[in-house]
């Protein structure tokens, strides 16, 4: 039985590399026969298509704060970059949030004011925050941000987590545009 297994592979084989090399063996006739095409370049994407993360006209962008957050910390805190504000200090309430939020009075707006991003603090170097909005009305924006759960000594392939709380950046998005609506900031678990 075994025989006849490895007979059979072997014939396999065999069919599939003759059949591979065909070409080589075709006359020389038949070859200048051929003729090529010349290759078109592939179309340009129309202009008109939207950037399904921009606002359409009037309107709330299709995947506000989708990807990265646009600001990041650097050797000097935070890098903020062009077509980012930072949402100024009195319109940002972080009393209920504990003192060892290194950033937590620091909000900052993209999308045309339909997303806003934060530094949540995460309980180690291999664990992640979140931030989610739990209220939105006319005047204010309640946002509730919390530590992830991690297994302790993070993944088996991480190397070793530190515990300390560590600033994660996260991000949320809004119904309406913030403008000069008050944000409140509170931390849970």
């Amino acid at each position: 039985m075994r025989a006849l297994l490895i007979v059979t592979t072997a014939a396999l084989a065999l069919g599939v590399l003759a059949g591979c090399g065909d070409t080589a063996t075709q006359p020389a006739a038949q070859e200048s026969t051929q003729t090529t095409q010349p290759t078109k370049p592939a179309p340009e994407p129309p202009s008109d298509v939207a950037d399904p993360t921009r606002p359409t006209p009037g309107g709330k962008p299709q995947n506000p704060s989708g990807g990265e957050p646009p600001v990041t910390i650097g050797p000097d805190g935070p890098v903020v970059p062009a077509g980012v504000t930072e949402v100024p200090a009195n319109q940002v309430d972080s009393s209920a949030l504990p003192n060892y939020f290194e950033y937590g009075a620091k909000v900052w707006t993209f999308d045309d004011g339909f997303a806003l991003q934060l530094f949540a603090a995460a309980s180690s170097g291999c664990s992640d925050a979140e931030a989610t909005v739990v209220d939105q009305s006319a005047d204010s924006v309640k946002i509730l941000v919390r530590p992830m759960d991690g297994p302790q000594g993070g993944q088996p392939d991480d190397g070793a987590c530190t515990a300390v709380m560590t600033p994660r950046p996260v991000t949320v998005t809004l119904d309406t545009p913030l403008r000069d609506r008050k944000i409140y900031l509170s931390a849970g678990r």
